[in-house]
């Protein structure tokens, strides 16, 4: 019976399914496996498989574009920081939407050396909602090459948030965060840190243990460059946590020292529950996260300069500003009514 080392390659040659994932993830756990940038490997391996199936033409396009593009700049991304899922999904989707635009090209018989600004428009009204975003990677990658004449691209802007909380109810779901112990633990804690600090769930899945301490002062958290204050019930909630933490996995905690404990951990020590899950979770407890994500980030708009929640919650200058521009719109317009009613 022929047998062989288990490894990485070897399992990347089966079908990647949640098995063959949650099997590697264990192997990984135990040691048998090193750990890697899995999101980055399985975006390579994606589109392994996808560009077996595209036409030699296009293929002789999409190949440059994902592979010395977008894949290598995964791949330097990822030796800075975390290669993230969200940042995975972001890459691979741009591959999709430059593959969708080489077949409407070909559709309609169109070069793409040949391509003309009309030609473009009529994609751009009629793609799906997002494709026009994501295909403006491509454009200018081929504008840059000299593959299409200098197209314009409309650049995009992300629209205004939209969605809000009152007051009232962004307070009294705080309090159910805080106070309500029929509510399971992480969902308190994951709840309180989206109104209290507008943090996204694609962040809270990756937070650490020994991103807390406490001193003489009070209980900190270091969301970013510099540690945040925590409310008393907060802390202690996410004292209780870090004790109970290795009993949420499947598996117990790995010994390296390279293993940080997760706040909230996934099936797995050291590898992160999914985001999608913990926002299903929160919305089933009647925590929905995107209004009051965006009521927390309004109101802290109103009271911190941009450089301050940069520095204090890991957010990008762009959106801190963006954000600091709607709540001094926001006043602007509320001091005009009401000066004409006067």
């Amino acid at each position: 019976m022929a047998t062989a080392e288990i490894t990485h390659e070897l399992l990347d040659e089966l079908p990647q399914e949640p098995a063959t994932r949650y099997v590697r993830e264990l192997l990984v756990h135990a040691g048998i496996l090193p750990l890697r940038q899995e999101n980055l490997v399985q975006l390579e391996l994606w589109f392994r498989a996808a560009a077996q199936h595209l036409p030699a033409a296009r293929s002789e396009i999409i190949r440059p574009f994902a592979e010395w593009f977008i894949i290598r700049d995964a791949r330097r991304r990822a030796t800075r920081r975390r290669y993230t899922d969200k940042a995975a999904h972001s890459d691979r989707s741009e591959i999709r939407a430059a593959i969708e635009f080489m077949q409407w090209l070909d559709d309609r018989h169109l070069d793409l050396r040949a391509l003309t600004q009309t030609d473009l428009e009529v994609w751009l009204a009629q793609a799906k909602p997002s494709r026009p975003r994501l295909t403006a990677a491509f454009i200018k990658w081929t504008n840059k090459r000299g593959l299409t004449r200098n197209l314009e691209y409309p650049g995009y802007q992300r629209p205004a948030p939209a969605t809000f909380l009152d007051d009232d109810d962004q307070a009294d779901q705080l309090r159910r965060c805080l106070t309500d112990t029929s509510l399971p633990l992480d969902i308190r804690i994951a709840g309180a840190l989206i109104r209290l600090y507008g943090l996204p769930i694609t962040r809270i899945v990756h937070l650490t243990a020994d991103q807390f301490h406490e001193d003489d002062t009070g209980a900190y958290f270091t969301f970013d460059k510099n540690p945040v204050l925590l409310p008393p019930t907060l802390a202690r909630l996410i004292e209780r946590q870090i004790a109970e933490g290795r009993r949420h996995s499947a598996v117990g905690a790995l010994p390296d020292s390279e293993h940080q404990q997760l706040l909230l951990p996934g099936r797995l020590a050291g590898r992160p529950r999914s985001h999608g899950g913990l926002a299903a979770q929160l919305a089933k407890h009647g925590l929905p996260t995107l209004a009051a994500r965006n009521t927390s980030l309004f109101g802290m708009a109103g009271e911190l300069p941009p450089i301050v929640m940069c520095d204090l919650f890991g957010i990008h200058k762009n959106t801190a500003v963006q954000w600091a521009a709607l709540a001094q719109d926001s006043w602007a317009g509320y001091l005009a009514a009401l000066k004409a009613t006067e």
